[in-house]
């Protein structure tokens, strides 16, 4: 379906608007705008649009182990979820999807599972149109 996005001229400034109303900046960085929860849009400027559009419609293809969810359940049955952005001897804390962290304590935990999938949910490409996606691969991929 977003294949022709890659044939299409898009444009950064729409892109930048989509980047921020599509969920994106709730997780991502890219120049001013979002937050660093997931990956800096700023490590992906070199790559090809191509390479850019797989990624935002698979983001389970290829997760690096920093940004790989983490299911928590504690002892009185509490349930978090996020990477974790810390780890010690005592404790664990987990970065959410909305920049938010919960730090559990190691004696508190009954359960540390990793899903293996990215923090990124699938299928939040959905509410885009193909011109939409053109836009924001320009966005992401413009320079500073």
């Amino acid at each position: 379906k977003y294949q022709p996005a890659l044939a299409l001229k898009g444009d950064a400034a729409r892109g930048r608007k989509v980047f921020e109303s599509a969920g994106c900046a709730a997780c991502h960085r890219a120049g001013d705008v979002g937050k660093e929860v997931g990956p800096n849009m700023s490590t992906i400027r070199a790559w090809r649009p191509d390479q850019v559009l797989v990624n935002i419609l698979d983001p389970n293809r290829e997760v690096t182990p920093n940004f790989v969810g983490y299911s928590v359940e504690t002892k009185d049955g509490k349930t978090f979820f996020g990477a974790i952005s810390e780890e010690g001897a005592g404790s664990v804390t987990l970065k959410r999807a909305d920049g938010l962290t919960d730090t559990v304590l190691r004696h508190d935990l009954a359960a540390l599972t990793s899903t293996g999938l990215s923090l990124m949910p699938e299928g939040l490409e959905a509410a885009l149109t193909v011109d939409q996606m053109a836009d924001l691969i320009a966005f992401l991929l413009a320079p500073p």
